[in-house]
């Protein structure tokens, strides 16, 4: 695959750097997912732009944002590679998202904003428009998903909590790509994670934070139990 684009005046320089920066990227995803990249496997610049036809530029942009999303880490002597993540990894970020997350969710119960609810309801509706597609995208129902979570997240203003759990998601990144493409071919999980969303807003729409702190615990502790430990496709096996 080679991705071009055409040149014109200055201006249009940068904007074009700044949309190829934004197509390797998405290549870059989609090879995660296609299961064409894998955990620890180093990504070299050069060979990548030769095999996009592109720059260094957009492609250096591109790691950064990797590395900024949690799927890539810069090792000193070594360069930029992909996350590892083991089992154990997961098992544990879970359990601590598990901590956290339903306590920030109680805590913005109390004080969210109609607005807010609002917006979440926005952003529910359009992602109930993209799971529903005949052509499902992992990354958009990620990012969906990861807009309306810490929309309620955010809405608790304790910073430091939100900042924890970012780094958690964050962490998290790699696998949930690769374990979400597989969530989204199953029409049933797709529905489920529907409702889950819905159960959420209708807690906050009635400002019940006990509620909504013992959904959001069984959810996460249903989603730690639920997720297929046996498959190499999510996890490090030291062959890459």
């Amino acid at each position: 695959m080679r991705i071009t684009m055409s040149k014109n005046n200055s201006n249009g320089q940068v904007v074009q750097r700044n949309l190829l920066s934004n197509l390797v990227l998405d290549q870059l995803m989609d090879w995660i997912m296609d299961g064409k990249l894998h955990m620890g496997e180093k990504l070299n610049p050069d060979e990548l732009a030769a095999k996009l036809g592109v720059s260094k530029m957009p492609i250096r942009e591109a790691l950064n944002t990797l590395e900024k999303m949690g799927l890539a880490e810069a090792i000193p002597y070594v360069g930029t590679r992909l996350v590892k993540l083991t089992q154990e990894d997961v098992s544990e970020i879970y359990l601590i998202r598990k901590a956290l997350e339903p306590l920030a969710a109680k805590q913005a119960c109390a004080v969210i904003e109609e607005e807010t609810v609002s917006r979440l309801e926005e952003i529910h509706e359009e992602y109930k428009q993209v799971v529903r597609q005949e052509k499902v995208m992992a990354k958009q129902v990620y990012q969906l998903n990861r807009e309306f979570h810490f929309t309620i997240y955010g809405a608790c203003g304790m910073e430091k909590l939100c900042s924890m759990i970012e780094s958690l998601w964050d962490v998290l990144s790699f696998f949930k790509l690769i374990y979400g493409q597989k969530f989204i071919n199953d029409e049933d999980s797709r529905e489920r994670m529907i409702l889950e969303h819905e159960s959420y807003l209708e807690a906050l729409r009635r400002r019940e934070g006990e509620t909504l702190f013992r959904l959001l615990s069984e959810n996460l502790d249903k989603r730690s139990r639920d997720i297929p430990y046996d498959s190499e496709a999510y996890f490090d096996s030291g062959d890459h």
